[in-house]
């Protein structure tokens, strides 16, 4: 159990990363289907090394329709973010697409028969509430063109990051590596689809490149972490979801708040602030059993 936790702290610690590749590139104003397509192609190299130095087989049929679903979601989700970051910092996006780890858990508590409890429904009602806050209210919110629209690409992206969550619960155990092939691989012919049809810019400019390269390493890391923490807590527990999930996507949300005042320099607004307690209280009650 011990070992797993650890690796889904680190798994916590190194998505904080990412989303200061994500920051960055938003704030930047690189286009965001460059990144993305520079990003898959990277992470499908890694994977693809990954799986032919550890000589697995490169056909399987459930991963690979894994993979589609969770490149179509990851593909759509990382877009909206990209595009909600360019409006809001790290503080207000991570920490309301990262509660959507709440979806995950319910399904945890539905497939895998995952024990709920008092605690847990508290915890779901704290991430509404922590969204509603960080958001400011949905009326007011959809009331202003440039809120309105955060809010829209944010609610998109919450949903569209559950998809590829759920899935890793379902990604067998040393088939990992083989998973992220697909998952960056599809999701890198889907977008050069979408630029062979309609953009057929390509820019090279150093800054995009290494970003983008910096978001694949960081996120392939994590979802390997990821997975390799819910085989390991797996073993010794049948709560391995509630286990690594709050950890994975709860522990994330300060972690790369801090990166982000001290790295960034960007400053937390009190409603932001508490949005991200009330955050940091709902993954604590949807970690306990």
């Amino acid at each position: 159990m011990t070992h797993g936790i650890m690796l889904a702290l680190a798994a916590a610690l190194v998505y904080g990363f990412l989303a200061l590749s994500y920051d960055v590139a938003a704030k930047r104003h690189y286009q965001i289907w460059d990144v993305i397509l520079y990003m898959q192609f990277t992470g499908f190299l890694i994977g693809l090394a990954v799986t032919m130095f550890l000589g697995l087989p490169f056909y399987n049929l459930r991963l690979l329709s894994m993979g589609l679903v969770g490149a179509v979601t990851f593909v759509g989700g990382g877009a909206c973010y990209l595009q909600a970051s360019r409006q809001r910092d790290i503080a207000a996006n991570w920490t309301v697409v990262n509660l959507s780890v709440v979806l995950p858990i319910l399904v945890s508590v539905w497939w895998f028969k995952d024990a709920f409890s008092l605690a847990k429904g508290l915890g779901v009602l704290f991430t509404l509430a922590s969204i509603v806050l960080i958001g400011g209210g949905f009326q007011r919110k959809a009331a202003a063109g440039p809120a309105s629209r955060w809010f829209v690409y944010i609610s998109l992206a919450f949903f569209l990051n559950a998809p590829l969550v759920i899935l890793l619960r379902f990604v067998p155990a040393g088939r990992g590596p083989l998973f992220t092939a697909y998952l960056y691989g599809i999701g890198f012919l889907l977008v050069l689809g979408y630029k062979l049809a309609r953009d057929r810019r390509w820019p090279k400019q150093g800054g995009l490149i290494g970003i983008s390269a910096a978001a694949a390493v960081t996120h392939w890391s994590g979802l390997t972490l990821t997975m390799v923490a819910l085989v390991v807590v797996g073993r010794v527990s049948s709560q391995a979801g509630l286990v690594v999930y709050p950890i994975t996507n709860g522990l994330v949300i300060p972690v790369a708040v801090v990166l982000g005042a001290l790295l960034l320099k960007q400053k937390v607004s009190f409603r932001s602030g508490m949005g991200v307690a009330l955050g940091m209280i709902a993954m604590a009650l949807l970690s306990f059993s």
